[in-house]
């Protein structure tokens, strides 16, 4: 598995093709990237890779406000018809803490983490506003 950083607030995991994913490495996943984004909420997604095998434990538990603490927003990124059924699972029956959305390709997750981005920025913009005009 690799974690890649590909903008101040916007963490991709990588994982390897074929590999069972487990709960134990979840954890150490999470530990792990927590403390380098500095317990900063960030955009986070997930790149599949071929084979993946996912934990029961792992869909259920991974999706909770408490997994997902400091994450905006999460990508699924897939291209198996497999893990494409999977991520449509997890986001309609489990329904993650967090807007979450599957992808086939990173460029367009990466997209919607922009527009999010920006919509976050209007409403931070919006509510400073409101805040000056209350003074």
């Amino acid at each position: 598995m690799q974690i890649e950083f590909y903008a101040p607030d916007v963490v991709l995991y990588h994982y390897r093709p074929k590999i069972h994913l487990t709960w134990d490495m979840v954890l150490e996943v999470y530990h792990k990237t927590n403390a380098m984004i500095n317990y900063t909420p960030c955009y986070m997604a997930v790149v599949v890779g071929a084979g993946l095998t996912i934990e029961k434990e792992v869909r259920e538990l991974g999706t909770s406000p408490e997994m997902l603490k400091y994450t905006k927003a999460s990508a699924i990124i897939q291209n198996s018809l497999a893990h494409r059924i999977l991520a449509n699972f997890v986001i309609r029956v489990q329904r993650p803490a967090v807007a979450t959305k599957a992808f086939t390709d990173s460029k367009d997750a990466l997209k919607w983490f922009d527009k999010l981005r920006e919509l976050e920025n209007k409403k931070e913009l919006k509510r400073k506003n409101q805040n000056q005009l209350v003074l």
